[in-house]
């Protein structure tokens, strides 16, 4: 028994599905991720990563018309195949149900990484998110040094590329042509000292 559950199913380890996960997920405390039918626990954030995806947060939502566009961060899920994954920020266009709980369009996906994610953030979910007909981006942000990783649609066939650009430095933006913006990481990383 992992001892985070009321629901013998997921105490136990056994395979959920996505309607019983949701379900379950509302009464619980803390941060959990649905993927193979089983249930992970996320860790805990750091003030980096929060001062992080709270300036990614305002950065977007400053750039972006609330008519046209939703920016979410940390709680809200994206539908992905057999999971449910909560990234620290997505943007999707305006609309949807007030009591969704999840999203199968999103357009743009920020994860900031922690030690413990580095390796699903840059893998799993990068294959995961890239396989979404409606996502443009997915961003990669550091939380402890001006530094992002961006994997955009390119070309007539609107494929990701197989790497990221990687963008650094206080002095370096980068565009994200589906939202017609750019953004400064001298604003997303004000918090850290250029050096």
């Amino acid at each position: 028994m992992t001892g985070f559950s009321e629901d013998p199913q997921a105490a136990y380890g056994l395979p959920l599905d996505k309607k019983s996960f949701l379900h379950w997920v509302q009464r619980q405390e803390g941060r959990f991720e649905f993927a193979e039918g089983k249930v992970t626990m996320q860790a805990r954030i750091t003030r980096g990563h929060s001062l992080v995806t709270n300036a990614f947060t305002l950065a977007l939502r400053s750039r972006l018309s609330i008519s046209d566009w939703n920016v979410l961060a940390e709680g809200f899920g994206i539908d992905v195949g057999d999971g449910i994954r909560y990234p620290d920020i997505l943007v999707e266009k305006a609309g949807g149900q007030t009591s969704d709980l999840t999203t199968t369009t999103p357009v743009v996906l920020v994860e900031v990484l922690s030690p413990s994610s580095v390796g699903t953030d840059m893998t799993v979910k990068l294959a995961e998110y890239t396989s979404l007909a409606s996502l443009e981006a997915y961003i990669v942000a550091s939380q402890d040094e001006a530094i992002c990783w961006v994997w955009q649609r390119q070309g007539e066939a609107r494929a990701f590329p197989q790497h990221p650009q990687e963008v650094a430095g206080h002095e370096a933006l980068f565009e994200i042509p589906a939202l017609q913006i750019a953004l400064p990481l001298a604003e997303i990383y004000r918090h850290i000292a250029t050096g």
